[in-house]
Parts: C-alpha cells; structure tokens; sequence
C-alpha cells in the first residue's frame, strides 16, 4: 500500500477550502467578487513583505502549506487561484465561471494527490500520471455539473486536466495551474456552450 506523503494531502486539502470559501463568498455574500479582489490585493502585499521580513502569522502559516520551491514567492498558488477565479468572473456568464473555478479547486488538488500518491502510469508529463488526470477530470465534471450540464462539465475538466497534465510554459516559466485551469475550463464550457446551445 502507498505510503501518503502528509504535507501533500494537508496542501490538497487547504487548496480545496480555500476553492470552496471563494465560491461561497462570490455567491451568496454582498459584493462578494469586490471583497475577494481586495483579500488577493492585501494576500499580495503580505506575500511580497514576507520575502523581506519575518511575518510569525504568516510565516508559521507558510511553513505548514508551503512547498520550499514556492518561498520566494510566498502563498503563489493562492494567489494564483484568486487572479485565474476572478478573471473568469470577468470573462464567462456566472454559472461558467463557478463550474470552472470548481473545476480549479477540486480537478487539480484531487489529481495530484491521487497521482502523487497512487499512480502508476506516466503521462506526457513524466511527473505526472493518468491516474491523477482520471480523477481530476471525473471530479471536476462531478462537481461542475451542479453549474452547468454534465457534457459542458466533462468538456471543461477533461481539456483543462489535459494542460494541467503536459504544463504550458512561458519565457521558460511553467504557467501556474490555479491560473490556467478557471481560464482553459471556462474557455471551453464557453464556447462549446454556445455552439451548441447549452448556456
């Protein structure tokens, strides 16, 4: 039986409260979306203050969910998440947006733990595993479905777990997950939802 790596799964879950927490506050709070731009506004001056000064709150927070690849650049994914999330707000009409922002949050935590943990066979990505991608996409089209229709789902999961898995880069850095996965999965549901009638 595998051996599951702890940091990894605490990391995969805080990844998916914090997907959860912002589809909560965008939903049902007032100007949910304008609270959310102001929480990644002060996420961003607290990631850059800490690169140069000691934070304990935040600090401490970063050595449970950091990986040490990350701290030059203090809570990246977070950070990432809410740019890439509040960017398909801006981008997709409102059940495209939280079907890809929920695709986000569960379709890329889910298939690196799962493929961390219990896969067994590489993908294009030598990193990664098909297994992982399998469960990512059966979980972001799980959970997309209660957005949008179940074909926009799986089309959304399945392209933006495809990326996910052979990682796109630019000017010799890899592009973030958590802000390629809302974009590519809203990309998608978008405009095959027009085509063929589904928004």
């Amino acid at each position: 039986m595998a051996k599951i790596n702890l940091f990894e799964l605490r990391r995969e879950m805080f990844h998916m409260l914090v997907g959860i927490l912002f589809i909560l506050i965008a939903m049902f709070f007032p100007h949910g979306q304008l609270f959310l731009f102001l929480v990644l506004i002060f996420g961003g001056l607290i990631s850059f203050l800490s690169t140069q000064y000691n934070i304990p709150i935040f600090t401490k927070f970063l050595c449970i969910f950091e990986r040490e690849c990350n701290k030059k650049f203090p809570g990246k994914g977070v950070l990432f998440f809410f740019v890439g999330s509040l960017l398909a707000f801006q981008l997709f009409p409102e059940n495209i947006a939280l079907a890809s922002i929920i695709i986000a949050t569960f379709s890329d935590p889910i298939s690196h733990f799962v493929g961390t943990n219990f896969g067994k066979t590489p993908g294009f990505n030598k990193r990664k595993y098909i297994e992982g991608t399998i469960s990512g996409i059966l979980a972001g089209t799980l959970f997309a479905s209660f957005f949008v229709s179940p074909l926009l789902a799986f089309s959304g999961a399945f392209i933006a777990m495809f990326f996910e898995a052979i990682e796109i880069a630019m000017a010799g850095h890899n592009i973030d997950d958590n802000l390629l996965i809302p974009i590519i999965a809203g990309t998608v549901m978008y405009l095959l939802g027009l085509r063929f009638g589904l928004i």
